[in-house]
């Protein structure tokens, strides 16, 4: 598996590169048609195993198309390819293939875009700079996260107002292949290391001021920690639950201050400095930080939107709620009053349209309409609605990938007398009713779901953590629910249900998430000692007759305390 993970880090970090040289230029308005040499060049390709999250492949539905791919030409921003190409689910898991993209080789070459856009509304980018003119056979290419990301570096690289690909935005006229070429090859180079690396928060929990929060990176493809960082200048805080990562890996946001301290600030770290440090100290901190965000408030929460324009960040001080930023311009647009509440969980609809949370004193779910944004910021007063489970603490919350179903965990136990919902577990709410359509009994702390949309994970806590072990408390475990019935048209509630649980006696369950290129999940926990551990694990058996979840390789030691993993342009888990 390892071995395999390298290879494919390795595979995409070739397919991203281009040919040699460097350059710069500006955007413009793009003209009705392209000029074409009058050859064509046939362009075969896939999807990134990293796009495998937002393909949705519906249960039986292995022959179906998951979306287009088209060809545009990067020195005019006009379509030349002859007709859109069918992507075709592969049946490997790793997304899907794609073949006989006709694209007319552009008179003047400065690189081809291939746009693949899902039938979800997920949009990946990759550029082609290969000498089309030259071209004697059928071209190669590979799309996803990873080719997205250089595209988006090489367009800012070159000082193109937009994303190549975009509707309009080209290079500056004059711009050569070699010119783009050599941003595509800089840009690889700076962000592939990046994206492939991962996040583990050391959060510091209730621990004395001596301890300290701080960060764990552990390589992707080697599952191997790279290294854990301190955060020396936080000695006497806490920092949040989870941290997020923008898309192209350059950029981490973190909270800091949300227990021990009466205010809290949000920062965001260079994540390249991080290769160069053992702590964030007084004497670095300038350096590492690229911008702060003083006393807006900090605590658990910390989500993005599924676009990466915007992130949301719980405040648990004072009059409590939720942040809103601009990531890309690094604004404060304002504050989500939330009731007062300070909710540990939120989720985006894949139409970036929607924002839910929880109001967690209140034991209600909430929903937000953030399409007004950046200008409007919503409050309590102005909810789209609210859905009341009746008691306890919501302490996991995430939307299906089809952004139809919301699963929100109920973690107290036991269950009160007279209680609404009649048992501690996750429970599916159809938004299209606003109604619990099924509740699998549990403890859930937090939820991963896999990157087919088959399967949710749900960490469940007992001691040592947040919860206490009760008689009758199904705590300690990592359990499996299976939820592929909600990728078809008509669901059926009664096969949503536990299928595995992996336990791990001893240590405190906290977080997982899989790794959506690998496919690969990663379970941090800690034991009495609040030392933290990592299990990776392989859960290709889950769709068995006999479903088992398997260990890979020993556990590895990471800091203390940990929490959300993240990895770049995915909400931690």
């Amino acid at each position: 598996m390892k071995r395999f993970s390298r290879m494919l880090f390795a595979a995409m970090a070739v397919l991203a590169l281009g040919l040699p040289g460097c350059g710069s230029s500006t955007s413009g308005a793009a003209p009705a048609s392209a000029p074409s040499t009058g050859k064509t060049v046939t362009v075969n390709g896939a999807l990134e195993p990293g796009a495998a999250k937002a393909t949705l492949k519906t249960v039986g539905a292995a022959a179906a198309s998951i979306g287009t791919v088209t060809a545009i030409d990067a020195a005019t921003g006009a379509v030349i390819s002859t007709a859109p190409a069918s992507i075709i689910p592969d049946g490997t898991g790793t997304g899907g293939t794609f073949s006989g993209l006709a694209v007319a080789v552009p008179a003047t070459q400065a690189g081809v875009i291939l746009k693949v856009i899902l039938n979800n509304g997920t949009t990946y980018r990759s550029l082609v700079t290969a000498d089309l003119s030259a071209q004697t056979g059928p071209l190669t290419a590979t799309i996803g996260p990873n080719s997205d990301a250089v595209v988006a570096a090489v367009s800012s690289s070159l000082g193109i107002g937009g994303i190549l690909g975009d509707s309009g935005v080209k290079v500056a006229s004059g711009t050569t292949l070699a010119a783009v070429a050599g941003a595509a090859a800089s840009a690889a180079t700076t962000i592939l290391p990046l994206r492939g690396t991962a996040y583990v928060v050391d959060t510091n929990t209730g621990f004395p001021a001596q301890s300290v929060p701080g960060l764990t990176l552990i390589d992707r493809a080697s599952q191997t920690v790279i290294k854990t960082i301190r955060f020396t200048d936080q000695q006497l805080n806490d920092v949040g639950h989870f941290a997020n990562v923008t898309a192209d890996g350059s950029e981490l946001w973190l909270c800091s201050g949300n227990y021990l301290s009466t205010t809290g600030d949000v920062n965001v770290y260079d994540t390249a400095a991080f290769r160069n440090i053992s702590t964030v100290n007084a004497g670095n901190r300038a350096s590492v930080i690229k911008y702060s965000f003083p006393n807006v408030g900090c605590g658990v929460q910390n989500v993005q939107s599924r676009d990466g324009k915007y992130l949301f960040t719980s405040i648990g001080q004072g009059s409590k709620g939720v942040n809103v930023f601009d990531v890309k311009n690094h604004k404060h647009l304002g504050k989500i009053d939330n009731s007062n509440t300070d909710p540990h969980v939120g989720d985006v609809s894949p139409d970036n349209k929607t924002y839910y949370t929880t109001a967690n004193s209140l034991s209600k779910v909430v929903a937000y309409d953030i399409s007004g944004l950046p200008s409007v910021v919503p409050s309590y007063n102005t909810k789209l609605f609210e859905i009341d489970l009746g008691y306890g603490t919501l302490h996991a919350l995430r939307l299906h990938p089809n952004g139809r179903y919301l699963f929100v965990g109920n973690n107290t136990w036991p269950v009160p007398a007279g209680a609404a919902v009649s048992t501690s577990g996750t429970n599916v709410i159809d938004l299209a009713t606003r109604k619990i359509i099924a509740t699998i009994p549990g403890r859930p702390h937090n939820y991963a779901i896999s990157p087919d949309g088959k399967y949710l994970a749900s960490t469940e806590l007992s001691s040592p953590d947040c919860e206490v072990s009760l008689p009758g408390d199904p705590g300690n475990r990592l359990q499996f629910i299976d939820i592929s019935t909600l990728l078809t048209a008509t669901p059926d509630p009664t096969k949503i249900k536990e299928i595995y649980h992996f336990e791990s006696p001893g240590y405190g369950g906290s977080h997982s998430s899989w790794d959506p290129t690998t496919g690969i999940l990663y379970f941090s926990v800690y034991d009495t000692n609040f030392d933290g551990w990592l299990f990776t694990l392989n859960t290709q058996n889950l769709s068995a007759a006999t479903p088992s979840v398997t260990q890979i390789g020993s556990l590895i030691k990471i800091g203390r305390a940990p929490h959300g993993v993240s990895f770049p342009g995915i909400n931690g888990d």
